[in-house]
């Protein structure tokens, strides 16, 4: 009854849970790639070239990346594209809400606070995070996503000594790294940084909460390291896979389960 196009074989697990509800007594396949030969295709910029064909028994289930927050036309579930609004998906299992509460069965082993840590994390990179997107939105060299990714992901969140105080250490070490980006980055007009700011504020992107909408694998992979540095190799999928649930509530989760229900018909 429908196909549900998706970027890779690893983002089914996500999409199946949002849509089950919707799709009871459906017939229903997923489809990751497809085959040119020996090569399998996948990826984001492939399933776009597939939006004039979408319809409700087609439909594509994508990651946002920063299309979401620059605005990128006929990106909407009226054109049948399903979007994550966070970066991707593995944002969505680091809600802090969640994340914490599924942490809470472990806390006997340690007091560490993911929510604040997040929070934390997100006010360290936001100011960086701005004049990156700024110089994106006017196509400006000397600040990418992947300089800040990699400022996250050199920082080894695994050594117990960085992870007194909520993680403090490791917030040290990218606030170091961040600082380096800053200042090769050359400034921007306060007038283009406004800008970017207020798209942010209309959409809900703050500076407690812009880890959301960072690169869903450095994010990921940081809360996967501290985890495991905190309680052991089961974490990943004993509190950080568990704590993703479509009975969250936040405004980026919401928006997914909207767009589901005017996409997927019921009946």
């Amino acid at each position: 009854d429908i196909c549900f196009r998706v970027e890779a074989l690893e983002d089914i697990d996500f999409w199946q849970v949002l849509i089950a509800e919707r799709v009871k007594g459906k017939k229903v396949r997923f489809l990751p790639f497809v085959r040119m030969g020996e090569k399998r295709i996948t990826g984001k910029s492939y399933i776009m070239k597939h939006s004039s064909q979408a319809n409700p028994n087609y439909v594509l289930c994508v990651d946002s990346d920063f299309d979401y927050i620059l605005g990128r036309e006929n990106f909407d579930a009226e054109h049948y594209i399903l979007q994550t609004y966070t970066y991707s998906w593995e944002n969505h299992h680091c809600w802090g809400g969640a994340l914490q509460a599924e942490w809470e069965n472990w806390r006997d082993k340690t007091a560490f606070d993911f929510t604040a840590f997040l929070v934390a994390l997100s006010t360290t990179i936001y100011e960086t995070f701005v004049i990156m997107l700024t110089k994106k939105r006017l196509s400006h060299k000397g600040l990418t996503l992947d300089a800040m990714c990699n400022a996250i992901d050199s920082v080894q969140g695994n050594q117990k000594d960085l992870l007194q105080n909520n993680g403090e250490g490791v917030l040290q070490r990218i606030k170091i790294n961040i600082d380096n980006l800053l200042e090769r980055a050359g400034e921007e007009p306060a007038e283009e940084l406004q800008v970017t700011i207020q798209r942010l504020e209309e959409l809900g992107v703050t500076a407690t909460n812009c880890y959301l909408y960072m690169q869903g694998h450095s994010i990921y992979n940081l809360v996967s390291r501290i985890g495991k540095a905190l309680l052991n190799e089961s974490f990943e999928y004993q509190v950080l896979r568990r704590s993703f649930s479509v009975d969250n509530s936040y405004s980026e989760l919401n928006h997914i389960k909207a767009d589901i229900r005017k996409v997927v018909r019921q009946g």
